[in-house]
């Protein structure tokens, strides 16, 4: 058989090239004992920036990884303040790294780090011309081909052993839509599996019985008249809240139902039953898919957590957070057998 030489170097040279962007290490924290590795590598002519965050080890044992996709707020992965720099997120990875390898993805034009002094009071970025450049992109198709370019990257990572997906809100709805073909388990948390009008509706629809008020009904017809007008909604202007409307758009058709009942490898549904927008519908579609037989979707409730896992506190009347626990338990459902 004759072999090609320059098309065997070419190919050589794009795994290399390849292999190679992976590599660009940006910056290395160290916060509470863990090590976090700013990374990035090319995409479309822009930048994917994410961190990996893992325990010191001096070891080279084979480790799980699991990327952990966010919700949409516009807001950096590690922040500062007096007491030093932490992760802008409602977890300790701490004692969850015992083999295992975090990835987490900044969103496209949001600083990774940015000093709290430079964020508003919820610790997002408010420069309009930052979060115009991040609307652009900030659509379902992008979001989840940045995470299969780094899937595949980590596919060919001799460090990896198997590679799991955890997304929360907007984050569960690009988990349902990447490839799957390279990861082993995947969970949703707080993801309203027939979409975010569902959603919004459910809310609605909860404030007129809660307050017995019919004038809210009025308010859910203009939720309809709304979603029918985006469907047929074709071109959009280059402004921010046309750009936000074509982001709700890619989010909304096709609804995560759609894209979930064409999985195959195991899924985790978690949701709070507070969640009042999330537990209504995800209830009913898990009903749904009983009768489908989807035996490869697993759900998992938590009683009178809200959207975020918080519970109210009778006696402070404060939230109190219950996402580690989430977080654990789920990871323990990804890595069982």
């Amino acid at each position: 058989m004759k072999i090609n030489i320059w098309k065997v170097f070419g190919i050589l040279l794009i795994i290399f090239i390849d292999g190679a962007k992976a590599q660009n290490t940006v910056e290395q924290y160290k916060i509470d004992s863990l090590i976090y590795i700013h990374k990035s590598i090319e995409f479309k002519k822009d930048t994917i920036n994410f961190l990996e965050i893992a325990k010191p080890s001096v070891h080279q044992e084979k480790k799980d990884l699991i990327f952990f996709l966010q919700g949409s707020d516009p807001s950096p992965l590690i922040s500062e303040d007096d007491n030093g720099k932490f992760l802008l997120l409602p977890f300790d990875l701490k004692e969850l790294s015992d083999n295992t390898v975090f990835v987490i993805i900044s969103k496209p034009k949001i600083p990774v780090y940015q000093h709290f002094k430079d964020l508003d009071d919820h610790f997002k970025i408010d420069d309009q011309k930052i979060l115009t450049e991040y609307m652009k992109r900030n659509t379902l198709k992008y979001l989840a081909d940045e995470v299969n370019v780094l899937v595949r990257k980590y596919s060919r990572d001799n460090r990896i052993k198997n590679i799991y997906v955890i997304g929360h809100s907007q984050g569960g709805r690009i988990a349902s839509h990447i490839k799957k073909n390279r990861i082993k388990k995947m969970a949703v948390l707080s993801v309203n599996l027939l979409g975010r009008y569902e959603e919004s509706i459910n809310k609605l629809r909860y404030e007129e019985i809660s307050k017995q008020d019919s004038l809210v009904n009025n308010k859910i017809e203009k939720e309809y008249k709304s979603f029918d007008i985006l469907k047929g909604r074709k071109t959009f202007k280059n402004t921010f809240e046309d750009l936000s409307l074509k982001s709700y758009k890619t989010f909304t058709f096709p609804s995560t139902f759609n894209q979930i009942l064409k999985i195959e490898i195991p899924v985790l549904v978690v949701y709070g039953t507070n969640d009042i927008g999330v537990c209504l519908t995800n209830d009913m579609v898990r009903l749904q898919l009983m009768e489908k037989n989807k035996e490869n979707i697993h759900f998992k409730t938590y009683p009178l957590l809200n959207h975020n896992f918080e519970k109210r506190n009778p006696g402070t009347h404060e939230n109190e957070t219950h996402w580690q626990r989430v977080l654990k338990e789920t990871i323990i459902w990804l890595k069982k057998d």
